[in-house]
């Protein structure tokens, strides 16, 4: 089960309803005091209010006031939109969920409630300022009724099968100690379940008993001189009592040289430690068979920013199973592929990103006009790699063309393979999303390993123009020499016939070097890239595809890869895994 979409109307900032789709991994963008960080809480609120509701009897939850348990979550002073709490005395706040089930949730709720559905869910929730809660079943139809005088089971369906961990930005010891204390709780069920474990709590009942029998015997007797009616006192304490305090109020000390008890740990420490532990949760969750919503606000808080690229990849693996939502300032958080996963927040008001410009518009991230609009950027070593690159990608997917023709797709040269670490860190600041074509040569090898070793760049995000039997291979390598021989013998008087051009297994510059050595003309840096951009141009000028067939296999490797990217079907940056 998944939150489908959520909607709030007349919470804090608030005011009107706000429809939001929730992805997998959902981001909320925006500037400081703009709402997102209110439109996380009224999720939070509302998630926690639906899951006590289920756990709350029909009959007691109508005698419900704001000094129960549901204070903690929601006060009417100080969550009712303060601008309409005179003209709206009486008014309530709306929570609206839409969620999501598959065929094994869609036929348990039809043993449990005795009804049908879709696939979809909507609940609404409505809290006044006494806080009464009034649940309500939005689905259209006939079945309507009947799903109406089911709500208080609907309300303990969904809260037993859709647990909810929220962690805020002001993350202490106390967060991650709160997250321990739910995993211990978890861990010990199993325990609790065991005769030797009964026993024992037996036995603290059985030696208690005495205690509370004469401790209530002396209140009462305290009690009876002033209210004589009085006839007994019973103090007691239940079992689950019992049991919450076995589990409860764990200490968690780190030993990463020192043992120290979290707390006294830095502001860094704490909260990775709170974050990290989200990973064991959602775990135990999947186990259990439970679905988990976690909730963070600014999970880039006090983290370096390599801590950050850790914590990306993080999110999207617990994003593979569950559902995360999170708020952010960070464009290194932001989700590049599937862009409108990300919820723009301006003056109150939210809608899912049109676009990834609008994302970096909002983070205040500026970029060249050629990246602006870009989602995809694919990085080429040269400027006349990008010439041909364009020209290649634009025969070969109509995809890839358009993606061209309207910018989604960008091609970025390096200047030079040295500059790829640098380029990787460049782009990842602006939220970009980037493919790595590298010459199969020494300068190639060791810039992508450098970008690897920096994790700036994954295997599956890199393609290199390996051709078989050749140790070193570059882009001219990959195409046919009829393509650009003309041009380049006219231009230096040279015989690319020659079978020191033709047959030998280095790579197309060392193979040319040795053909202008023979023909008496001078090599340089220079020349070389004269060279280059003849046959760029001669590639660009014709109207047939001008690889050589048998070397293809780089280039059609790198289309697929890039139309996959396009696609938007990732979680963050990886490969969706759908779950039935």
């Amino acid at each position: 089960m998944r939150i489908q979409q959520f909607s709030v109307e007349r919470y804090r900032s608030i005011t009107s309803a706000q429809k939001l789709p929730l992805s997998r991994v959902t981001t909320l963008v925006g500037p400081n005091n703009e709402g997102k960080s209110n439109i996380l809480r009224a999720l939070v609120v509302g998630m926690r209010l639906l899951a006590q509701l289920g756990k709350i009897p029909p009959q007691s939850r109508r005698r419900m006031r704001r000094a129960d348990e549901f204070e903690e979550n929601y006060r009417w002073r100080r969550d009712f939109p303060k601008s309409l709490q005179e003209s709206m005395s009486s008014g309530r706040t709306i929570f609206d969920f839409e969620f999501e089930l598959n065929d094994v949730e869609l036929e348990e709720f039809r043993e449990a409630i005795g009804s049908t559905l879709n696939g979809q869910l909507p609940v609404r929730l409505m809290i006044d300022r006494e806080g009464q809660v009034e649940v309500k079943i939005r689905k259209q139809g006939p079945g309507q009724k009947k799903l109406m005088g089911k709500r208080e089971e609907i309300a303990n369906f969904v809260g037993s099968r859709l647990r909810f961990q929220y962690v805020p930005s002001f993350r202490t010891a106390e967060e991650s100690r709160r997250v321990v204390d739910d995993m211990v709780s978890a861990a010990l069920t199993g325990v609790e379940q065991s005769q030797e474990f009964r026993s024992a709590v037996e036995a603290i009942d059985r030696a208690q008993a005495p205690v509370l029998q004469a401790l209530s015997q002396t209140v009462r007797d305290s009690l009876k001189e002033f209210l004589p009616d009085i006839k007994s006192v019973n103090i007691q304490i239940s079992n689950d009592a019992r049991y919450s305090a076995l589990r409860a109020h764990s200490r968690f000390v780190v030993d990463d040289g020192t043992a120290t008890d979290l707390a006294l740990k830095g502001d860094g420490v704490q909260s990775l430690a709170a974050i990290a532990l989200l990973r064991r949760a959602a775990a135990d969750a999947q186990q259990r068979n439970v679905d988990l919503v976690l909730a963070i606000e600014e999970p880039e808080a006090h983290l370096h920013p390599n801590a950050v690229h850790q914590l990306k990849s993080l999110l999207e693996e617990i994003g593979q199973q569950q559902q995360v939502i999170i708020t952010t300032h960070s464009p290194l958080l932001a989700n590049r592929i599937n862009v409108r996963s990300n919820i723009v927040v301006t003056e109150n008001e939210a809608v899912p990103a049109a676009c990834i410009a609008d994302v970096r518009d909002v983070l205040g991230v500026r970029l060249s006009d050629n990246l602006q609009s870009a989602r995809v950027v694919l990085v080429v070593e040269g400027e006349d790699d990008a010439m041909v690159m364009r020209h290649l990608l634009g025969l070969r997917s109509k995809k890839l063309s358009g993606a061209l023709r309207s910018a989604d797709l960008a091609i970025e040269s390096l200047g030079g393979a040295t500059n790829l670490p640098y380029k990787l860190a460049h782009l990842r600041s602006a939220a970009c999303v980037w493919h790595v074509f590298a010459d199969n040569d020494d300068a190639g090898r060791s810039s992508v390993q450098a970008a690897q070793d920096q994790g700036l760049l994954r295997p599956a995000e890199v393609t290199m123009t390996v051709v078989p039997r050749m140790a070193d291979a570059e882009m001219e390598d990959l195409i046919d020499l009829d393509v650009y021989k003309e041009a380049l013998e006219a231009e230096w008087n040279l015989d690319l016939s020659a079978s020191r051009f033709r047959h030998t297994r280095a790579k197309w510059s060392d193979r040319l070097k040795d053909v202008f050595a023979h023909a008496g003309q001078a090599w340089s840096k220079r020349v070389k890239g004269q060279a280059k951009a003849i046959v760029a141009d001669q590639v660009v000028a014709g109207s047939s595809d001008p690889l050589i067939e048998q070397r293809s296999g780089p280039i059609a490797t790198l289309v697929t890869a890039l139309e996959r990217r396009l696609d938007g079907d990732y979680v963050g940056d990886r490969p969706t895994t759908r779950r039935s």
